[in-house]
């Protein structure tokens, strides 16, 4: 992560105050050495700020309950606070279990309390380089060296999560950061459950429907119980996809799409050959692997440490590491245009 002089800060619109952050300057904010930039984004887990650490005098990402926002106290839906509070610390818990290069580290947990009603926050590194979807949309699919890189980082974090007994469940170009060196990075665990005991963490068994649902596996919506790898390795596959081509490989993940009858059906090759004129089309290598991570039959999906093993990404090691930052740094500055954004 970046490390700021205050003085950066001087020619900065004024902080904002986030309602929720604002109005907790006295039981959080003065208790802790964070002074809020901005908002990144919110969604139903939460809202996620930057921030200063001004003890360390670096940039972090707070991720805190968006139940109070703009509310008497008379009127704070107390049901989405809880859940929300349950939800990061849900994320604090796969994150303690997680450790890697390619997974966003979470820093520490901030208690604090309004309207005598406690909650938390979650205080992770920030990833200074914006998502996934962003370069996509705004650029279009990666140059295959590009995406070979970061794909195999990809696929390296969530091999991490699985051997450290997390299952994601919503990876997603959202939720896929590139930090200050263009490393990629995981985020956003809200969702993630993670084994008991000792159990391995492919014999979790999931009943619940969670996740994002272009990116969700077949197996969520058409069986009682189903194991949780093959989920991430469904959405990854989902992910690669987009990478290559910048279009999702359906318009919905259910029955009646055309292309998802046609990988639900096995016809690959009626899926590859009626896409748009217009797409990028993979090599072989690459659409075997994609063909192997969309298996409708989760006990026949490729596995993680398939996907590491398969030949797309047999050359992943002599690819240039400085020419594909570069590329991104690139399409980073195209993103950004005129915008301001730290």
């Amino acid at each position: 992560m970046a490390c700021v002089s205050p003085a950066l800060f001087m020619g900065l619109p004024h902080e904002t105050n986030l309602n929720l952050v604002g109005s907790m300057q006295s039981s959080m904010m003065k208790k802790n050495p964070f002074r809020v930039v901005r908002e990144l984004g919110a969604g139903l887990q939460g809202r996620v700020v930057l921030a200063v650490d001004e003890r360390e005098n670096k940039y972090v990402a707070i991720k805190l309950p968006t139940a109070f926002d703009d509310q008497p106290q008379e009127m704070v839906d107390y049901r989405t606070l809880d859940y929300q509070v349950q939800s990061i610390l849900q994320e604090r818990q796969a994150h303690r279990l997680v450790s890697h290069e390619n997974v966003i580290q979470s820093l520490r947990v901030v208690p604090g309390k309004k309207f005598n009603r406690a909650y938390v926050a979650m205080v992770t590194e920030y990833a200074s380089n914006g998502d996934l979807f962003d370069i996509i949309a705004d650029s279009g699919a990666l140059p295959q060296p590009v995406c070979k890189f970061y794909f195999h980082q990809l696929i390296r974090g969530v091999q991490a999560c699985h051997r450290a007994g997390v299952i994601h469940r919503d990876i997603k170009p959202e939720n896929i950061l590139f930090d200050e060196q263009f490393t990629l990075k995981i985020c956003d665990f809200g969702l993630a459950v993670a084994s008991r005991g000792e159990r391995n963490v492919d014999d979790v068994m999931l009943r619940d429907v969670s996740g994002t649902a272009l990116y969700m596996a077949p197996e969520i919506a058409i069986t009682r119980a189903f194991r949780g790898t093959p989920l991430d390795v469904w959405s990854c596959g989902v992910v690669l996809f987009i990478m290559l081509t910048s279009f999702p490989p359906f318009q919905n993940a259910k029955e009646g799409d055309y292309w998802y009858d046609c990988i639900m059906s096995g016809r690959m090759d009626i899926f590859w050959s009626s896409q748009p004129e217009d797409m990028i089309k993979p090599n072989y290598h690459a659409m075997d692997l994609i063909n192997r991570m969309l298996c409708p039959d989760p006990e026949k999906r490729i596995t993680v440490a398939e996907i590491l093993a398969h030949p797309w990404l047999g050359d992943v090691h002599r690819i240039n590491r400085s020419r594909v930052v570069q590329e991104m740094k690139t399409r980073r500055e195209h993103v950004l245009g005129n915008s301001f954004e730290i």
